[in-house]
């Protein structure tokens, strides 16, 4: 029977596992260290690039700010603004006189609900040189006013109605409570061609009303055209 002693101090021992799993334990974390240093480099690159777009942008900014300052001087500039006041008034009298007044009230009488009354109607172009209404309306309660609006949104000839303000009356006995004036986009129809006219016709739709005497006409006119 054969015994085997170990009679040295140290006894051997086969370390090369545990070398090998250090080994793949340095690898792993150089990999992971890499990766995490490439990220980072990544980041900071696209921090940069970030960086120089919202700069550029701000830059730009502040390129189209001092253009519209400089535009907006010249745009106040007397003889600029003389030419624009001449413009505007030009293309109001191009719309006034274009504009057919019968028809006109006849495509009101349509949406105007019974207790409404018009007390003024003044044709215009918007900043978007679009031919609008500023008609002032009055009624005894909020109702039919409400229902103008809706009927305003409805119709094909009318369209997008903005109230500029509105006034209640303090006198109890009067028959008109409510007052309202509001601007919408009028689309009037064209009329179908006709031979000349005789001399003796109205004239409200061919001649152009005067600007100063056209606030003080459109009532009258409404009251006898449209019946309100």
């Amino acid at each position: 029977m054969n015994v085997r002693f170990n009679l040295a101090s140290h006894p051997y021992e086969n370390l090369r596992p545990r070398y090998a799993l250090a080994g793949m334990a340095l690898v792993l974390v150089a990999v992971l260290a890499g990766l995490l240093v490439g990220r980072e480099r990544q980041q900071r690159a696209e921090t940069r690039s970030i960086t120089q777009q919202m700069a550029r942008f701000e830059q730009e900014m502040q390129d189209l700010d001092r253009e519209q300052r400089e535009l907006d001087e010249w745009l106040r500039r007397p003889e600029v603004q003389e030419i624009r006041d001449h413009s505007a008034f030009l293309n109001s009298l191009i719309l006034r006189k274009s504009l057919s007044w019968t028809q006109m009230f006849l495509d009101l009488e349509k949406i105007l609900p019974a207790r409404a009354q018009v007390t003024s109607i003044q044709p215009r172009m918007n900043r978007s040189q679009q031919p609008e209404l500023a008609i002032s309306v009055t009624a005894d309660t909020m109702g039919p006013l409400v229902e103008l609006l809706k009927n305003l949104e409805s119709s094909s000839q009318f369209g997008s109605p903005a109230v500029q303000s509105q006034r209640y009356s303090t006198d109890r006995n009067s028959k008109t409570q409510v007052a309202m004036d509001l601007r919408t986009l009028y689309r009037q129809a064209l009329p179908a061609p006709a031979g000349p006219a005789p001399d003796g016709d109205t004239a409200s739709e061919s001649a152009p009303l005067a600007p100063d005497a056209l606030s003080e006409d459109e009532p009258a006119l409404a009251r006898q055209e449209g019946g309100f």
